[in-house]
């Protein structure tokens, strides 16, 4: 499975940050997708959106610092 972030979809009041893991980008996208519909968040994920997450070595990616 691969890992991706996202730090540029629509949250409440400013962009919202996730982390997915799945199997390929689409079944990524659908997951992000469902979750954002139950919160009541709908909307469209680009492939573009997701950065793909290292997972072979050491990494941190900061999603939201709370600067906003």
């Amino acid at each position: 499975m691969k890992t991706w972030t996202c730090n540029n979809f629509n949250g409440y009041n400013y962009y919202g940050s996730l982390v997915v893991t799945a199997d390929n980008v689409q079944l990524a996208i659908t997951m992000i997708e469902t979750q954002l519909i139950q919160m009541g968040l709908q909307q469209t994920i680009k492939p573009e959106q997701l950065v793909p997450l290292p997972t072979h070595h050491r990494h941190v990616r900061i999603l939201w610092n709370g600067e906003h």
